[in-house]
C-alpha cells in the first residue's frame, strides 16, 4: 500500500516539476535596444518577444507644466541592470518586475 502511495506521489511530483509553475529569475540586461536579458542560468539571452515589462522598468518622461522641455522621472532599463523577474507558467516568457541594486 505504501509503495502504490510512494508511486502517485512521484507521478505527481513529475507532473509539477514537467508544467514549469510559475518561478522568480534575476538576469542582466544584456542590450536595451533591442531589448535582450541574460538570466542568471546556464540560459542563452532572452529576445524581447519572450520579455514583459512592467511600469516600473519602463521609461517614463512627462512634459513640464507651464514650460518648454520634459522630465524624466524613472529611466528605462539598460546594459548592465540586474533585474527580477517571473517565469510565466510554461516557462517561455518572462515578465520584467523590477531593477535589482
Amino acid at each position: 500500500m505504501y509503495e502504490f502511495a510512494g508511486v502517485i506521489q512521484r507521478i505527481v511530483q513529475d507532473t509539477v516539476a514537467a508544467m514549469k509553475p510559475a518561478d522568480m529569475a534575476t538576469g542582466t540586461v544584456v542590450c536595451a535596444s533591442p531589448l535582450s536579458i541574460q538570466p542568471d542560468t546556464s540560459m542563452p539571452p532572452l529576445p524581447a518577444a519572450a520579455l514583459e515589462l512592467t511600469d516600473t522598468v519602463k521609461e517614463r518622461v512627462v512634459p513640464v507644466r507651464g514650460g518648454d522641455g520634459t522630465v524624466t522621472v524613472r529611466e528605462g532599463l539598460g546594459a548592465g541592470d540586474k533585474v527580477l523577474m517571473l517565469r510565466v507558467q510554461g516557462g517561455n516568457r518572462y515578465i520584467v518586475l523590477s531593477k535589482l541594486t
